[in-house]
């Protein structure tokens, strides 16, 4: 089913709006958590609070009173005034449209997820260290070609990711960094010991994190979450990714990025006829990648399913 003209101009809206969000929130998040002076011994001195990706708080002084650090005082005030303020604005305004755009039954996430792509966004992972794959990288695919998949392909209530990783650019340090900015959104974040690629949180809700072959030895000493190694994680690597702007079940808009809907739909078919997958996942990713590659072909003629794709593709695909 294709999306309204109204529901289109509602992602529009929603994506514009994101993204001064995210214009106010990013120099928000590079500021000291705050300042303030501090007397010892009869001095005066400036100190600067600030929260560690740990969530530990640091203290540092910039220095005793004089006009450099009363100009520091008086500019961070200031910055962080008017930040607080357009976020307020902003955030407002989201509150104010998140009915409307619920009502349309726009594609979305669940609350969790929507948390959880924007704080990664800002810390600029969201389409540069990860993807969203499984199930919700169709709802990206939704938004990307302007339709609605058919009943049966909704998301359940988890995430998964893959690691952009290949041998030449494996940051094994990637996967600590996710998991700090992951108890940033919600503490109770851990990570499965019996399933180190699982982080789960107090009410279950689980975050896998994946990645390829060519990343395995950057990766192998990565903890506490060590990315599982999955033969053909690789493929969703290759090709153009898709960027997109969506709504979470509150209505806020959050940023997803997911791989090359062409790869990922022949993936989901490559795995679909693994003989050692569980019969109900065979069948779910043979009806996921048939679905997709329709949508594809019928909406999306910027991914070509052309001589030329089907030339580059690697032999098990």
């Amino acid at each position: 089913m294709q999306l309204s003209d109204e529901q289109l101009r509602a992602l529009a809206n929603a994506g514009q709006l994101y993204e001064s969000w995210k214009d106010v929130m990013v120099p928000l998040s590079r500021l000291p958590g705050g300042m303030y002076w501090r007397v010892i011994k009869s001095r005066e001195y400036l100190y600067q609070s600030a929260t560690t990706p740990a969530g530990t708080q640091q203290t540092k002084s910039l220095g005793p009173r004089k006009p450099e650090t009363e100009e520091s005082y008086e500019e961070f005030k200031k910055t962080k005034q008017d930040l607080e303020e357009r976020r307020a604005g902003i955030e407002k305004r989201f509150a104010e449209f998140a009915p409307a755009w619920r009502a349309l039954r726009l594609p979305a996430i669940d609350r969790t997820a929507g948390s959880i792509l924007r704080a990664f966004d800002l810390a600029d992972f969201v389409g540069k260290g990860v993807l969203v794959i499984g199930t919700y990288a169709l709802k990206a695919y939704e938004v990307e070609a302007a339709t609605v998949f058919s009943a049966g392909m909704d998301a359940t209530e988890d995430l998964d990711f893959t690691l952009l990783m290949n041998e030449r650019a494996a940051d094994s340090d990637l996967p600590r960094r996710l998991l700090l900015t992951l108890k940033q959104v919600d503490s109770t974040f851990i990570v499965n010991v019996g399933s180190p690629k699982t982080a789960v949180n107090k009410n279950g809700y689980r975050i896998d994190l994946l990645a390829n072959n060519a990343a395995a030895e950057k990766l192998s000493m990565a903890r506490p979450w060590k990315p599982e190694i999955l033969e053909g994680q690789e493929w969703l690597l290759l090709g153009k990714p898709v960027s997109v702007v969506l709504i979470d079940f509150d209505g806020w808009p959050a940023a997803l990025a997911a791989p090359d809907p062409r790869y990922f739909a022949l993936q989901k078919l490559w795995l679909s006829k693994k003989p050692d997958r569980p019969a109900i996942k065979r069948a779910k990713d043979k009806n996921q990648g048939e679905a997709l590659l329709r949508t594809i072909r019928d909406h999306m003629p910027h991914y070509p399913l052309d001589d030329q794709f089907v030339a580059s593709l690697p032999t098990p695909l």
